[in-house]
């Protein structure tokens, strides 16, 4: 088969129609959150098996990346073996359980969860000749990939280039296997899954042959635009694939972050970048109360855990003062009638929730009315967003100033429900509960009224630990839909902005703002719109203040 102008080698402009194949964060089902249960226990388990391969092969083994490469290969070996991987069929399009944004340690994990099925080749396909087909594709600093812009990728085709091993010479690449299916692929105009190696803001990475450590993102779904065939830094023939990322999709990492050439690589070097490992302490805080687990990382060097206390997934409330709501609405479809349904009625008329479970905005009202228990709809009404618990993989790490904070493993888009501040309800005319608060509780004003607040000093979820932000990622809005007392609402998060895999979650402590004396504390920031100091209200009561909104150490700040 020859090569023509590339100009003829366009894709075809066919639609291709991946709307079964949407990310869990666009569909979130039962089966949805069964399926990354099963990628992230197998995750684990590889994870945990590597570890221990490794320790106790590098006790013979005096090069230490040997020793790394082995144990790799050994738990992948292994797992098969055990019939421990998943999603072991190659497809085309995303692949079930995987979010766009996900961030994955090491090459072989790809592998052992079905996203990229070849060891060493960066392309992976289905089918054989003329009618194979391209999967996916791992874009690495070893050949001459350049992100050129958000959802545009320059990609050099395989074959021909020693980078990949010292023995072999630099030969014209050939249109056959890999680069035959993505050239396939391109005609069919089927997508193709990128899998972007990064560097630099990764929680535990591989360690290469060159000391620079990366990772691996899941990028998304993009289709094969056009091709050309030219003379590579070898002097060779080489292709290059122009990749398109498709629509609708969230971007992962900015294109800084994607591993382009060597000479990006010796530029990080020239910096002096210092890349800090983070070991897993704590593989679940919730203990499994949470659909998804979530885990403690630290630095290697810092082996301090949280306190302990009680994980809750729903508030506790006082025996007093707690009125039901009273009669819910009678839909039968799911409340889409927003003139019949009674609990949309008290949010203006209007939906608070898109078809996609995403936050609308601006809303009329401070408050969201959900449906609740008195109601006859279905659990699975879209007026009930924040009911259904937490839909992304968050974990807990220890900052550098701000002691712990949280940060999101997976995209989160703009408007999705990420987690509500859970503990105990309190009263504030309650001298009992009153006298037990103490200042470096756990503690956030909840109510227009300043009634009541809500103490997760003992008993809490992973609310407790996210940290202020003068520019934060996250808002707090106030929710009912199992109580009638406005005074003690629920107090939710949403996430204000696309927020990448990576990030640290943050929302603006000042946001329940209450008459009280304002006590002033410097705010270790970074942001462009921050202030310089973190107010945090109090209020005098029983002779001690009780903060209305002070988390973890005395170095409160943004990202």
């Amino acid at each position: 088969m020859k090569m023509q102008s590339s100009k003829s080698f366009g894709r075809k402009r066919e639609e291709w129609s991946y709307t079964k194949n949407l990310s869990s964060s666009d569909k979130i089902s039962s089966d949805t959150v069964l399926k990354r249960r099963k990628v992230n226990k197998a995750l684990t388990i590889f994870r945990d098996l590597s570890h221990k391969l490794y320790c106790e092969y590098k006790s013979n083994q005096p090069v230490k990346l040997k020793a790394k490469l082995r144990a790799l290969a050994e738990a992948t070996r292994f797992m098969k073996a055990k019939r421990q991987w998943e999603n072991t069929g190659k497809r085309l399009g995303h692949v079930d359980g995987i979010e766009v944004g996900d961030q994955f340690q090491y090459r072989a994990e790809l592998i052992v969860i079905g996203l990229h099925q070849q060891h060493c080749c960066g392309i992976d396909y289905l089918g054989k000749g003329e009618n194979s087909l391209a999967t996916s594709i791992v874009v690495t600093h070893r050949y001459a990939n350049v992100m050129k812009s958000s959802g545009c990728l320059l990609y050099e085709g395989h074959g021909g280039n020693p980078n990949i091993r010292d023995s072999v010479a630099p030969h014209d690449q050939k249109l056959a296997r890999g680069n035959l299916a993505l050239w396939n692929s391109m005609n069919a105009g089927s997508p193709v899954r990128v899998i972007l190696q990064v560097s630099e803001k990764c929680e535990v990475m591989e360690e290469l042959s060159n000391n620079v450590s990366y990772s691996y993102i899941y990028d998304g779904l993009y289709f094969v635009d056009n091709v050309t065939r030219v003379r590579g830094q070898f002097g060779k023939l080489v292709f290059k694939f122009v990749l398109k990322k498709m629509s609708n999709q969230p971007a992962s990492v900015s294109p800084g972050d994607v591993m382009e050439s060597k000479t990006f690589v010796k530029r990080q070097k020239s910096k002096g970048l210092v890349l800090s490992k983070e070991v897993v302490r704590i593989n679940d805080i919730s203990e499994g109360k949470e659909k998804l687990p979530i885990r403690v990382v630290t630095p290697v060097s810092y082996v301090e855990i949280p306190k302990p206390f009680g994980y809750l997934v729903n508030m506790t409330y006082p025996k007093m003062n707690r009125s039901m709501l009273g009669g819910g609405c009678n839909c039968a479809n799911a409340c889409v009638d927003c003139l019949e349904c009674v609990c949309i009625a008290k949010n203006g008329g209007t939906l608070a929730y898109d078809g996609n479970r995403k936050l609308v905005s601006p809303m009329k009202s401070s408050f969201i009315y959900e449906c609740g228990s008195s109601c006859l709809c279905s659990s699975s009404c879209i007026n009930r967003v924040s009911q259904s618990g937490i839909h992304f993989q968050l974990e807990i790490f220890k900052t550098k100033s701000k002691g712990w904070g949280v940060r999101t493993r997976s995209f989160i888009p703009s408007g999705s429900f990420v987690c509500e501040l859970i503990g105990e309800v309190v009263h504030l005319n309650n001298q009992k509960v009153g006298s037990n608060l103490h200042v470096d509780d756990y503690i956030i004003n909840i109510g227009a009224s300043g009634k009541g607040c809500i103490d997760a000093t003992r008993h809490g979820n992973i609310g407790r630990f996210i940290n202020h932000s003068c520019s934060p990622n996250l808002c707090v809005k106030d929710v009912m839909y199992d109580h009638s007392d406005k005074s003690l609402p629920h107090k939710m998060l949403f996430a204000t902005k696309d927020i990448p895999a990576g990030r640290e979650l943050s929302y603006d402590y000042n946001c329940c703002k209450v008459n009280f004396k304002v006590l002033s504390k410097i705010c270790y920031c970074g942001s462009l719109e921050c202030n310089g100091q973190i107010y945090i209200e109090g209020q005098r009561y029983d002779g001690r203040l009780m903060k209305n909104l002070d988390f973890k150490n005395q170095q409160l700040g943004c990202i």
